[in-house]
């Protein structure tokens, strides 16, 4: 019967000592698109700063503000004036001359009176909740940046441990031995054989996800920081987020987190609304002034006279538009109250999440994957002086290299965890004074 042969580089590959050490996570996309000095090297932070250029969501919330700003400066406009004038013929029935004219000019002012003032209290708070919402707008668009961001780290670190992996399997015992290579051999039964095709197999396959996945997130990340298609993206490595700070210390910043304060600008807008529909119940008084032309004492004179005209509430007392505004200021205020439970809700899970994630990494570092990396090292020893065979190689090679991916996929955890809490806390990656010390 012909056996199979391992030569003996591929097994010194095998029990090498520099294989054994420990595998440094590379930087993200270093594997496929290579450091180049004229590309940009992606952050976290400079990701956002770009899409906060470019997000088409700012540029609504811009335009919102601009909107409550043209309201802010329409509410201080006294309401225009009516002139009138009046043409007859009564002068000349009167003193027989015939014809006719002008006989009156009026000019009517409304007077808003306390109106003013209370309009523009409500525009004041609508133009500061919309600040404050194109604050809540950054923060959001932070976590998505950071979402996009952190799913390219992960999938060009998966695809460079797959590759790596696929040359692991791609040189086994049961490739063709190439002329003049080494006579040491050492045989293989056709179980084995068929086991090493299938776990070359299985690397390919999860190689061909890995790219695909990569594919995608590039895609992600290049359309949502508007990149061109062939531009190359270099990431900065995966970096584990630091241990978050004591609860406390972020529950007492929570009162400025910008989703709670559109809530509190909107009820503080309601209130004031109430009194500006006060303001408004009757229609303003007019001051009135005119000048007409009589006859009077036989002879034609002109006439001045002011006055002043109010409404009288016959028929529309007012009382409807004070009690929606009454209404919209509860329902504000049951919003408030609603944001601010919540708030401290995701507030308290999302600080949970972080320093759990954290605490599962390290132990599955120190627990699994260093374990993991001395036990495969010490197969590939054993394996390559015939203590053990290649299904004893194939499960440590498993273990080893399932825990690596679980790690990287912790590690992702990690720092989408760490994006949640900035979320919920209201602190934005890109204003360092707001920034919580552990």
């Amino acid at each position: 019967m012909r056996r199979r042969i391992l030569p003996l580089g591929l097994a010194a590959l095998f029990i090498s000592p520099g294989f054994a050490q420990p595998i440094p996570v590379a930087p993200a996309g270093a594997a496929s698109q290579g450091s180049t000095s004229a590309s940009t090297i992606w952050s976290l932070a400079n990701s956002v700063n770009r899409v906060h250029e470019l997000a088409p969501e700012l540029r609504a919330a811009e335009a919102e503000i601009a909107a409550r700003e043209a309201e802010l400066e329409q509410s201080d406009a006294w309401p225009n004036p009516t002139v009138g004038l009046r043409a007859d013929n009564r002068l000349g029935i009167e003193d027989g001359s015939g014809g006719s004219g002008f006989t009156q000019f009026a000019f009517s002012q409304p007077l808003p009176l306390r109106r003013l003032a209370r309009q523009r209290a409500v525009a004041e708070a609508n133009l500061d909740s919309a600040y404050e919402n194109r604050r809540n707008r950054q923060l959001l668009l932070e976590r998505e940046t950071a979402r996009v961001f952190h799913a390219l780290q992960l999938a060009e670190a998966k695809c460079q441990l797959a590759r790596e992996r696929q040359q692991l399997v791609a040189e086994s015992p049961g490739a063709a031995r190439k002329a003049g290579a080494d006579r040491l051999v050492r045989y293989l039964t056709p179980l084995e054989r068929q086991r090493l095709a299938i776990l070359n197999e299985e690397a390919s396959q999860a190689v061909i996800v890995a790219e695909q996945e990569l594919q995608n997130a590039r895609i992600d990340f290049r359309a949502l920081l508007a990149l061109q298609g062939d531009a190359p993206i270099e990431l900065a490595a995966i970096m584990l987020p630091q241990t978050p700070a004591d609860l406390e210390v972020y529950v007492r910043k929570l009162d400025a987190h910008p989703a709670l304060a559109v809530s509190r600008k909107e009820f503080e807008a309601a209130q004031a609304g109430i009194a500006a529909a006060e303001s408004q119940r009757y229609a303003d008084p007019s001051l009135n002034l005119y000048r007409e032309r009589e006859f009077l004492a036989g002879q034609r004179r002109n006439v001045t006279g002011i006055g002043v005209s109010v409404q009288i509430p016959l028929w529309d007392s007012g009382n409807s538009p004070v009690a929606k505004a009454g209404a919209e200021a509860g329902r504000a205020q049951a919003q408030l109250a609603t944001a601010q439970r919540d708030a401290r809700s995701s507030l308290a899970q999302a600080h949970l999440r972080l320093s759990r994630l954290l605490e599962q990494t390290g132990q599955l570092r120190t627990n699994l994957l260093e374990p993991a990396r001395e036990v495969y090292a010490l197969t590939r020893r054993g394996f390559g002086a015939g203590e053990l065979n290649v299904l004893a190689l194939v499960d440590a090679s498993n273990t080893y290299f399932d825990a690596r991916t679980r790690h990287l996929e912790l590690q992702n955890e990690c720092v989408l965890a760490a994006a949640d809490l900035r979320l919920a806390a209201g602190i934005p990656i890109i204003d360092p004074t707001q920034e919580v010390a552990p």
